[in-house]
């Protein structure tokens, strides 16, 4: 496959396959890195800072949470273009404005019904997979591959199903076409991370194949979108419990089981089941404790411990549907084994140096243990003022003054005079600024600065934000009044022209 040749004659577009195969011999198998899962169709992404969900989210989200609406028209119209033999693109533009996810499923029913020659379907979708430059149209390529391939279509599935587009229809075709279906399948779950690893371990549901099994445990359930999704699969057809039993388990396993044990008492009553649905959960968790009390601590471990024990404080009137007394016992064991005084000791270490890569995670830790992290955490954002996250754990370390003049102090407060704007999700230092303008509610005439850039902000949250600071207040300066006065002149934003209408009207009488 060579991907010069992969293009259409007409207007010689970069197909998804010339793509994929650029990829491949940039970086390997996979997995990519983010940039190549751009596809070569992809609309630019507008930089206004409003919520954008890739067709790739989409499918993922819809595939798992919603109904698609069914679409007989367009079923009954590919289905004659395909028995009529209609030249292949003509069938590609006709399917680059369908829906695959919506039509696959009737589409092969169809197709089925009309008991059309396998070879021709073959032919059109390896023409549509190799050919295809509109992704809807590539995807139902995909899905006739499914219905009608051979093993010998396993080298372009894996290429084109590397691609997280396309991941969700690779894998069934996979699984359709390969005399090794489980290993197809776990071939290309490990050569992607985001919904493409969940649709790929999903179809991994109740394996025994070991490699795969002993995959699934040290971090095959791990994905870029929610380890909820996995980890109760890992957990059971990994056979969790029973590997835990290994009197010398590798350290891989311990922590692959931390993170599926955190993540399913975490995920009770999560998009997924829980750890009430896991029918080994309480022997799994005493083990996890046992093993990890002598084990090197690791922050990932103790981030493991620590979200275990928050979940387990928390009172259940099910207690998890366990026998009585098997919380308060795994809590008080997984408690005794936090008290070891290494785990605070690592935690402080992790935060000695303002310019460490995992500053954060250790900082989190640390503060979930109690630990005084004040000065490291100041330290840490005059380096880096633009972590949020930071800034909201100094709105509980820190007295509100001492705040405040740290933000007015590392934050770039006259980039942040941008001028009113409709975005609604802003840079770092946008959300760093909104952090600590919402604690100022409590402390009339404390951070005006503040105030004033976040009234002239592009942010529509942090306007409004800073609005509302004001108005909790019970006497507002004059030259703050003039602020929101001269922000309604400008303020593009309806609503909150409304509210500051009324603020000015209050603040008048």
């Amino acid at each position: 496959m060579n991907p010069g040749t992969r293009k259409l004659s007409d207007d010689d577009r970069l197909t998804f396959l010339a793509h994929a195969i650029t990829m491949s011999s940039l970086y390997g198998f996979g997995p990519w890195p983010p940039h190549a899962q751009t596809l070569p169709d992809e609309p630019p992404r507008p930089d206004d800072g409003k919520p954008y969900f890739s067709s790739t989210v989409l499918d993922g989200i819809r595939s798992h949470h919603f109904s698609t609406e069914p679409a007989p028209d367009t079923v009954a119209e590919v289905a004659d273009l395909l028995q009529s033999g209609a030249p292949p693109d003509h069938l590609h533009d006709r399917l680059a404005s369908a829906s695959a996810l919506a039509i696959c499923d009737d589409l092969l029913r169809e197709l089925s019904r009309r008991s059309l020659p396998g070879k021709r379907l073959h032919e059109a979708g390896r023409w549509l997979a190799e050919y295809g430059t509109h992704r809807e149209a590539t995807k139902i390529g995909i899905v006739l591959l499914g219905a009608c391939g051979d093993p010998d279509d396993r080298e372009l599935l894996l290429l084109l199903g590397t691609l997280e587009e396309f991941t969700l229809y690779a894998v069934v075709a996979l699984l359709r076409t390969q005399p090794d279906r489980q290993r197809a399948v776990y071939e290309l779950a490990r050569r992607v991370t985001g919904w493409g690893r969940i649709h790929a371990v999903e179809r991994l549901k109740g394996c025994d194949d070991p490699e795969i099994k002993a995959w699934l445990l040290r971090g095959g359930y791990r994905n870029d979108i929610l380890a909820e999704y996995l980890a109760p699969l890992a957990a059971s057809t990994g056979d969790l419990y029973s590997a835990l039993l290994d009197p010398e388990p590798d350290e891989a396993l311990v922590d692959g089981a931390g993170g599926i044990l955190a993540t399913l008492v975490r995920g009770e009553g999560g998009p997924t089941t829980g750890i009430s649905a896991y029918a080994d959960g309480v022997p799994a968790l005493a083990r996890h404790a046992d093993l990890v009390a002598t084990r090197t601590a690791t922050i990932p471990r103790l981030d493991d411990l620590l979200t275990i024990v928050r979940c387990l404080r928390r009172p259940r009137s099910d207690e998890y549907g366990w026998a009585p007394g098997d919380r308060a016992a795994l809590l008080r064991r997984y408690e005794q084994v936090l008290e070891q005084p290494r785990w605070s000791e690592m935690a402080l270490a992790g935060v000695a140096d303002p310019d460490a890569a995992d500053f954060g995670w250790a900082a989190h830790c640390a503060s979930l243990l109690g630990l005084p992290i004040l000065a490291q955490v100041v330290a840490r954002l005059r380096l880096h003022p633009g972590d949020a996250y930071l800034w909201e754990e100094m709105t509980r370390l820190a007295e509100p003054a001492a705040l405040v003049a740290l933000a007015e102090e590392s934050l770039p407060l006259e980039n942040l005079d941008t001028g009113p704007g409709d975005r609604i999700f802003g840079s770092e230092h946008e959300r760093a600024l909104e952090c600590v303008v919402e604690t100022l509610k409590t402390h009339p005439g404390l951070g005006l600065p503040l105030i004033r850039t976040a009234l002239r902000n592009r942010g529509v949250r942090l306007r409004r934000r800073a609005l509302r600071v004001l108005d909790a207040w019970p006497d507002v300066p004059d030259e703050a009044v003039g602020w929101v006065r001269a922000a309604y002149e400008v303020e593009p934003d309806d609503e909150i022209r409304e509210e500051m209408r009324a603020f000015l009207g209050v603040t008048a009488r």
